[in-house]
């Protein structure tokens, strides 16, 4: 027909946009924000700033920023005045922690603030050290802050000289976190500038620390933090009211991340403001958070804070308290050098407490700041009562059926010692969950095979009238008892295994690095060898223009396998639809080449169990027909045997 060419090329052409598109639009940015790095995990890194001496008792860095941007009103009003206004809100009253753009840190980390005495403290090294099996970093006594978190068990790269994971950071872009105060007006308070005292010089799992400080007025505040063997940090804040006043006095934590980091801007990964507020997932993206700027919340328990693709810092308040969340977004500019720069906080406030004279008040937060294992995570839901911790990791909206894919990996990995063997296990376990309707598709199959004939010569008889041919081919699918949509069932089900199986090793940090054999040292990463390098033959960079057609062996082998496989079922009887299938197999090697390379493992073996299943149960299902068949039947079959002229090879 002269209409077959051009829908043909329209189908061409659109598969061509499909496969050219995924990659502008849906593959990660490269991003330039120099000095800063991007990894392969989307995030912004500092050459230098994870070297080992970093964090050593005494160890600083000159021209170290990130200091808390300016608390704004900073008082709550004194116990007789608070009957005309809400306790424990904030951002009603004007107390915007994010604050003015007039003591942004300068590139040199100096503020018109910092006194002699704030200056000299730093130049001797006022920081204490924190030392656990799975994180080194810092806290800062001016301020106190959390400024520093190296995670020891991850890297950047896989070189083995690569530099471990920098998760907060006081430059270049300031990431870290604080706890502090509201207090009554006339009442001095520890803000960002405040340098704290400490009898410890480090943090561990074995040695908490006690950070205190003493206004003029005798009221005492203290900072107590506790941390365990992976990323759950354990504080404390106390007050004691020495004064002979009643104060007001409103503790709060604060996660500060100046600056947006380079993200993946991937459509099935979350990266930005994160929270479980109000037994409610919230996800806010940079994006977003810009736009809008502000996002509050009354919640009991829960957690909030940023997260990265592999990583998180959250602030987790005690389950059975009320607390008012925020996530603030500014974007401010320095005096110093006129740089404008975004600025993204996530708050937690909670309600006041008037203390009389001699009288103490303490408040337990967590703060966790580390990878996003799912094990741990689990962990620390039960253990502390976090409810929705593991949604954390991004499982999507088949969580239901990409946590328990999860879990089935880990269980084979930790069986087999690997998880492209994992993988393979897992695929053959859900075939055999599949197996019953397999076995009614391939039969479904088998007879369109046996009716191929009839529906040709439908097809010549009703050439001009689709109507009478729908009907006619609807009464032979039921004379024969076919069901044409049951072919496509086990792959209609399977769709949304498969894309949980790829949110599991997109999403999962124990997927990253995961090796397979020969040259895929990275399961979660694209196959690293491709056509226009020769298999790695040749060094060179390949353009981002050609990176599609840039195909390793693991995707050249998935195509070759759905081609057999589509070989094995019955051609499509409209010509243009038996044109579009046979362009699916290329048209999915370039789509996949640029997955995960445990993903087109999977597919791949799941192709060629599938054609080893197909074989078998069709087998089965031909021969049980042809014994079902009347005798006439049986040698109408046999001489149209003969009669069909066997096929030659070629060669």
């Amino acid at each position: 027909m002269q209409g077959d060419p051009k829908n043909l090329l329209i189908a061409i052409v659109l598969c061509t946009a499909i496969l050219f598109g995924w990659e502008f639009f849906f593959r990660a940015p490269q991003g330039t924000q120099p000095p800063a790095q991007q990894t392969a995990d989307g995030r912004q890194t500092q050459q230098g700033t994870t070297q080992q001496g970093a964090t050593q008792q005494g160890a600083t860095q000159e021209g170290t920023t990130g200091d808390l941007l300016p608390l704004g009103e900073q008082t709550l009003p004194t116990p007789d005045q608070q009957t005309s206004q809400t306790k424990g809100t904030t951002g009603e009253t004007g107390n915007d922690l994010l604050g003015d753009a007039s003591s942004l840190p300068a590139p040199d980390g100096s503020t018109e603030e910092q006194g002699g005495e704030v200056n000299n403290a730093l130049s001797r090294g006022a920081m204490v050290a924190i030392e656990t099996p799975a994180l080194k970093g810092s806290i800062a006594l001016k301020g106190a802050k959390v400024e520093r978190i190296i995670l020891r068990d991850f890297r950047e790269t896989l070189a083995d000289d690569a530099p471990p994971i920098t998760l907060l950071q006081a430059e270049p872009s300031p990431y870290f976190v604080q706890f502090a105060w509201r207090v009554s007006e006339g009442v001095e308070a520890p803000d960002h500038n405040t340098l704290w005292q400490s009898e410890q010089t480090r943090l561990t799992p074995s040695s908490p620390l006690l950070l205190h400080w003493t206004n003029e007025a005798d009221v005492r505040f203290e900072l107590r933090f506790s941390i365990d063997d992976h990323y759950m940090i354990t504080l404390e804040q106390r007050v004691v009211n020495g004064s002979e006043r009643v104060i007001t006095v409103q503790p709060y934590g604060v996660i500060q991340r100046q600056g947006k980091p380079p993200t993946l801007d991937f459509f099935i990964l979350h990266e930005g403001l994160i929270g479980y507020l109000d037994s409610s997932l919230e996800e806010i993206t940079y994006k977003k958070a810009l736009k809008k700027q502000r996002f509050a919340y009354k919640s009991k328990g829960g957690w909030l804070g940023i997260t990265d693709k592999y990583w998180m810092t959250v602030l987790v308040p005690d389950a059975g308290k009320s607390v008012n969340a925020l996530f603030r977004t500014a974007t401010r500019q320095r005096p110093s050098d006129g740089l404008s720069i975004d600025v993204f906080q996530a708050d937690i406030l909670y309600p006041t407490s008037n203390l009389a004279p001699q009288e103490k008040v303490e408040q337990v937060s967590r703060l966790f700041v580390g990878a996003k294992s799912v094990p741990l995570l689990d962990r620390y839901a039960q253990q502390h009562d976090i409810a929705g911790f593991d949604l954390a990791v991004d499982f999507g909206w088949f969580y239901f059926i990409t946590k328990p894919i999860y879990h089935a990996i880990t269980f084979f990995s930790q069986l087999l010692g690997n998880f492209g063997l994992a993988i393979l296990a897992l695929t053959v376990v859900i075939k055999i969950l599949f197996l019953p309707l397999s076995y009614k598709s391939y039969v479904s199959i088998s007879k369109m095979k046996t009716l191929q004939p009839e529906m040709t010569t439908l097809r010549e008889r009703h050439k001009g009238d689709k109507k009478a041919l729908q009907q006619d081919m609807l009464a032979l699918y039921k004379k024969h008892g076919v069901n044409p949509v049951a072919g496509c069932l086990p792959i209609l089900l399977q769709i949304p295994v498969f894309f949980a199986l790829y949110k599991v090793l997109f999403v999962s940090i124990e997927m990253r690095h995961a090796p397979f054999f020969g040259w895929i040292h990275d399961l979660s990463a694209p196959d690293p060898l491709g056509m226009l390098t020769l298999f790695g033959l040749v060094t060179w960079q390949v353009p981002q223009l050609l990176q599609p057609l840039n195909l390793g062996l693991w995707p050249i082998v998935m195509g070759l396998s759905m081609w057999l496989q589509q070989k094995m079922n019955p051609a499509p009887v409209d010509p243009i639809q038996k044109k579009i299938f046979a362009f699916l197999p290329i048209l999915f090697t370039f789509l996949l080449g640029r997955f995960p390379a445990g993903l087109v493992i999977y597919w791949t073996w799941n192709n060629v169990l599938t054609i080893a299943q197909q074989w078998v149960i069709t087998r089965h299902v031909n021969r049980n027909m042809t014994k079902t068949k009347p005798p006439d039947a049986q040698r109408t079959q046999r001489r149209t045997q003969r009669r069909t002229p066997r096929r030659t090879n070629p060669q």
